[in-house]
């Protein structure tokens, strides 16, 4: 039994810092988002930077970083393209 609660402890310690990298990437992937949508770009580019965004959103309210990241990353592929 202590052994699951150090093993569950151990692995608590170690993610926390991951998370803490994702807040704040997924943090300033919105703020990204948000200034990309600003500028000049095809409606088709437009719409899936506004769908990344309202996404990431989602997710930030749900303190859900990881999936937070995987929006703001797939819309930074679409950009490069």
């Amino acid at each position: 039994m202590t052994r699951t609660l150090l093993a569950f402890a151990v692995v608590m310690l170690v993610s926390a810092p991951a998370l803490a990298d994702q807040k704040s990437d997924c943090m300033k992937g919105v703020s990204m988002l948000k200034a990309e949508l600003k500028k000049k770009h095809p409606d088709d580019v437009r719409q899936r930077l506004q769908q990344a965004l309202s996404n990431a959103q989602n997710e930030v309210t749900e303190n859900d970083w990881p999936e937070c990241v995987t929006f703001v990353t797939e819309a930074r592929k679409g950009l490069r393209r």
